[in-house]
């Protein structure tokens, strides 16, 4: 026979529980930040390369900007 894992709960279930707290319990529950997620060192290198791409192309495109106001 097999035993439901007690720790699960099904979407609805937690859906049932959210749509039950009182207006205060909601905006304090909500209110309470996530931790930070623990990326692995090729994700935190390829978020570090999306960082410095978006800042050399903002530089690009002000420069361009500045040039075609010339």
């Amino acid at each position: 026979m097999h035993t439901p894992h007690l720790h699960r709960t099904e979407a609805h279930d937690e859906a049932e529980l959210i749509d039950g707290l009182e207006p205060d319990q909601l905006e304090a529950n909500a209110s309470q930040p996530l931790p930070r997620m623990a990326l692995s060192r090729g994700w935190t290198l390829a978020f570090w390369a999306l960082r410095l791409f978006v800042l050399l192309i903002t530089v690009l495109v002000v420069d361009v900007f500045i040039a075609g106001l010339r």
